[in-house]
């Protein structure tokens, strides 16, 4: 399994346009990686995205045409660590607004590839 998906750090994706955006899950997927953007809850059909391609590189990572950052939060990025920070906070706050539980479901019903040793403690999956 490639070390993105095993990195505790956050990470951001870049696009061939420039735009980027902060990830909140990232899964191995048959066709590439699919991923989840911070706050996706709000709008799951423009926040859930399958990036289609192989995985290269030891970090950062290219998927197609984008490519996978760990998010530097030394002065580095600073408008997507404030978003990452701002994120970590209302989840600190508020945890019931967040949909956590329901990610790895998702995940799953997206075709996403779980390890053998993924922590799943749920009868559901």
């Amino acid at each position: 399994m490639n070390k993105i998906f095993t990195l505790r750090s956050p990470l951001y994706i870049k696009y061939p346009n420039g735009e980027t955006r902060v990830i909140e899950e990232i899964f191995q997927h048959s066709k590439g990686i699919l991923y989840f953007e911070l706050f996706w809850e709000k709008d799951p059909k423009y926040s859930i995205h399958l990036i289609e391609g192989e995985i290269a590189g030891d970090g950062p990572w290219r998927v197609g045409e984008c490519s996978f950052h760990v998010l530097g939060c030394n002065h580095t990025h600073p408008q997507m660590c404030e978003m990452h920070s701002f994120w970590q906070q209302q989840l600190l706050q508020d945890s019931g607004q967040f949909r956590a539980d329901d990610v790895v479901k998702i995940a799953l019903e997206k075709g996403a590839i779980l390890p053998d040793d993924y922590p799943i403690n749920d009868k559901r999956f």
